[in-house]
């Protein structure tokens, strides 16, 4: 009886594909396997990429990358229908193209001073209008004023770049009647914004 390693069977996986902890064994093509290797960060996953040689990669999957938080309590009117900055403003720079970014902010101390006025606030991401939304927030049909009030917002984007992203909302008054609807008001509000980054 012949004692010692079973030779291998011609065509057969070789040992010394694999050269690493973790490493795999895929195929790049039909009877052609390949060496995966381990990914090189801790908590990442095993994802499908048809990109790939072997359609497999490791990634970054369901988790929060970073976190950019910004705030501004300066007050800030406007009196027309022409988009205004409210000075609420935060920049991100993703890791990757493929990530998302969730924006969250509050737009606090709104004012709304007189009957007719009303208010319409939009997201503006990397130079683009994202959404606009509340053209008649804040709109009083007998007089009076809200004060202190705030617009709240949760915005997920796909943005599809690895360079920086300024986020930033602007308000104005869609009455356009001269006189002035307010933001962060008389300097005792603060609002503040908040990005996420958010693997694919």
């Amino acid at each position: 009886m012949t004692i010692g390693r079973i030779p291998s069977i011609e065509g057969g996986i070789q040992p010394t594909l694999l050269d690493a902890k973790g490493d795999l064994i895929a195929a790049t093509a039909a009877d052609t396997p390949a060496r995966l290797a381990v990914g090189a960060t801790n908590g990442h996953a095993l994802v499908v990429d048809s990109s790939t040689a072997t359609g497999l990669k490791y990634a970054a999957v369901g988790k929060v990358l970073q976190v950019v938080y910004a705030d501004y309590s300066t007050a800030v009117a406007v009196t027309n229908n022409t988009f205004t900055d409210t000075g609420l403003s935060a920049t991100i720079t993703p890791t990757a193209s493929n990530t998302k970014v969730l924006v969250l902010a509050s737009l606090n101390g709104v004012n709304v001073s007189q009957q007719g006025n009303r208010m319409s606030v939009r997201l503006v991401g990397g130079g683009s209008t994202l959404t606009t939304f509340g053209d008649y927030f804040g709109y009083t049909a007998s007089g009076g004023e809200i004060i202190g009030e705030s617009i709240s917002l949760n915005f997920l984007h796909t943005h599809g770049t690895a360079s920086a992203i300024t986020y930033k909302l602007q308000f104005m008054n869609p009455a356009n009647n001269g006189t002035a609807v307010r933001v962060q008001f008389t300097n005792t509000h603060t609002s503040f914004i908040t990005l996420l980054e958010v693997a694919a």
